[in-house]
């Protein structure tokens, strides 16, 4: 893969070529990458849902690039609360509960409605890693869990369509135009109000009361 972008000049053309090439890798890792990527994001969260999203979108298609994606991360957040719920050990347990912060959660996810958590865990840059694993250590039961999380991901991922539709649209086009802008700002609209609503709600989390 030519990795010139990370060099001082882009060109439209560096873009597009750049998106070419992940989209060929992407498409040659097949569906159980697809599928995959988004499974181990949910369980390690080093690169955002967004993006895997939006490269699935290209890859696959807006219908099968969705599912894919929903799939990986809809198993990945049940694996998630059925190892810390049925799996873990009883001092593995404890220690992550005795986390302040893991304490907020619980409180939160214990004293709230379920559509407040979907509303919550629905915005991408939420801190939803630490809530899904505080939900396998709350009360909260396995079928309650499973719809909250059909839900929101289901929503979530309709949230992240734009930025897919930004990569087909540039990869298409092949330059800068009215549509490849009005995608693009409704991208950079979406992932700022995500980001600035993750951390309003994350703040009051953390800031209420047990």
């Amino acid at each position: 893969m030519n990795w010139s972008l990370l060099n001082g000049d882009v060109t439209v053309s560096d873009l597009t070529n750049f998106i070419e090439q992940v989209k060929t890798l992407y498409t040659s890792l097949g569906v159980l990458a697809a599928i995959g990527l988004p499974y181990l994001e949910t369980l390690f969260p080093v690169l955002p849902l967004f993006l895997m999203t939006a490269f699935n979108i290209l890859s696959y298609g807006i219908f099968f690039g969705y599912v894919y994606t929903f799939i990986g991360t809809v198993a990945g957040t049940i694996a998630i609360f059925l190892f810390m719920r049925y799996i873990s050990t009883r001092h593995f347990k404890q220690k992550w509960q005795e986390r302040k912060n893991i304490q907020k959660y619980l409180n939160w996810i214990e004293t709230t409605h379920p559509a407040l958590h979907i509303l919550v865990l629905m915005i991408p840059f939420s801190p939803t890693f630490w809530i899904n694993y505080s939900m396998g250590l709350s009360k909260m039961r396995l079928k309650t869990f499973i719809l909250i999380t059909f839900a929101s991901r289901a929503i979530m991922l309709v949230i992240c369509i734009p930025l897919g539709m930004t990569l087909i649209s540039l990869y298409e086009a092949g330059e800068f135009g009215g549509v490849q802008i009005l995608w693009l700002t409704i991208t950079g609209l979406i992932i700022l109000s995500s980001i600035v609503l993750g951390q309003v709600m994350n703040h009051r989390i953390q800031m209420r009361k047990a």
